[in-house]
């Protein structure tokens, strides 16, 4: 039986368009399983903690936003640190972690709290962990152990997809296939922060999203992974949110619609108005 060579052609045209949809991942999970998340814990590096901690970025939009109710949040980072680094299950199971306050605001009083459980934890990498020859295993195997012990202490697991650096673009295309494979395999919620950086980078390049160092986030940066955080969690819209702490009103619009488009398209949903 012979083929012709029309028929031939198209037999490759289908494996090919196969083999380009079987590295084209899409995410399995795309709202969060937690019915409602009142606390919430981000476990990571440096990535988290420039500009004053991107959980306190993530709280200003939070207080602005009238129809969200106030959510506590915890952010323990190692500078540098990969996932294999943090012990998870001594973060969660201490019952001494976030126990009480001294508020500055009021005369550094003391406040106790006595419900210091958590919802859900945010867990994140060293920027180049998910794609390094020497590292790359255990990237996948510490989303994993993470995963069962978020888990297994009641809460739930969600991972921080990263960006690639500014001098490094071809990073993005890598760091996502890892960090959809390590979602999926996990069955977690990704955050895709790092998407929301790339789409940025291309149709707002005058907007610097990084320090001087290519890699660590300017305060717009954080800005943007707060936001993108948000909406991930919340299914909510964060254009209009007048919690853009010190970035320029313009700024701040531009990239809350990044944000809002990123996470409308990654996870293909319709996104919530909030209202003021």
């Amino acid at each position: 039986m012979f083929l012709s060579l029309k028929n031939i052609l198209i037999a490759i045209n289908i494996l090919l368009a196969i083999s380009v949809l079987s590295d084209e991942l899409s995410p399995n999970i795309t709202s969060p399983t937690t019915t409602e998340i009142k606390s919430l814990m981000l476990v990571g590096n440096s990535f988290f903690y420039y500009n004053n901690s991107l959980h306190n970025y993530l709280g200003k939009i939070i207080d602005n936003d009238p129809e969200i109710s106030n959510i506590k949040r915890r952010s323990i980072t190692i500078n540098g640190s990969s996932l294999s680094w943090h012990d998870i299950d001594a973060y969660l199971s201490n019952p001494n972690i976030g126990n009480f306050k001294i508020d500055t605001t009021k005369d550094n009083s003391y406040i106790e709290h006595e419900n210091t459980s958590i919802d859900a934890v945010i867990i994140m990498d060293c920027s180049l962990c998910p794609i390094h020859p020497k590292t790359k295993d255990s990237f996948h195997e510490y989303v994993e152990i993470h995963s069962n012990t978020i888990r297994n202490n009641d809460a739930e697991p969600i991972l921080f997809m990263s960006w690639g650096y500014k001098n490094k673009p071809e990073m993005y295309k890598k760091l996502k296939k890892e960090f959809l494979k390590a979602a999926n395999n996990n069955n977690l919620l990704l955050v895709p922060v790092g998407e929301a950086f790339h789409l940025m980078n291309k149709l707002y390049p005058e907007i610097n999203l990084y320090t001087s160092d290519n890699r660590h986030p300017s305060k717009e940066g954080t800005f943007l992974a707060a936001n993108v955080v948000f909406a991930t969690l919340l299914g909510r819209k964060t254009e209009g949110n007048r919690g853009i702490a010190e970035i320029n009103p313009t700024v701040a619009k531009k990239i809350q619609k990044i944000a809002d488009k990123t996470v409308s398209e990654f996870f293909k949903i319709q996104l919530k108005q909030s209202h003021d």
